[in-house]
């Protein structure tokens, strides 16, 4: 089975959803400084960042990780959901130092962010089977 995964792709899509998620962070922030708290103190900007990261990050990993999975499994034949799965797994090993360097409180949302990465390699993989 390992023989049938594309391992370029696949550790390209990994990386292209953590880069999805940077982005996607870093436009939020941007946005909601600019748009909204037009006059923000750098302290009231460093928990801003910390929370739209919160709460931002898990849904943002779910979408990037769901694309780079569709993308990574697209022109197979078959095991679709493990090569996309695979792309879950690598993105989830790229953030992974941050769940040990995140404080105590934030680690469940590491956690369930982890598994919706995982879980939308998985759908991206079905998806790309479904779509051929």
């Amino acid at each position: 089975m390992l023989s049938t995964i594309r391992w370029v792709r696949v550790i390209i899509g990994g990386v292209l959803s953590e880069v999805g998620v940077i982005a996607i962070l870093l436009i939020s922030l941007t946005l909601y400084t600019r748009l909204i708290a037009t006059e923000i103190s750098d302290t009231d900007r460093q928990t801003l960042g910390e929370r739209v990261g919160y709460y931002v990050a898990p849904t943002a990993g779910f979408f990037t990780t769901m694309a780079a999975a569709l993308w990574a499994a697209r022109g197979l034949t078959a095991d679709f959901s493990v090569n996309g799965l695979m792309v879950g797994v690598i993105s989830v090993a790229i953030s992974a130092p941050f769940f040990f360097t995140a404080k105590p409180e934030h680690r469940v949302m590491y956690s369930v962010a982890f598994a919706l990465r995982v879980t939308a390699g998985y759908i991206g993989g079905a998806l790309a089977r479904a779509w051929r």
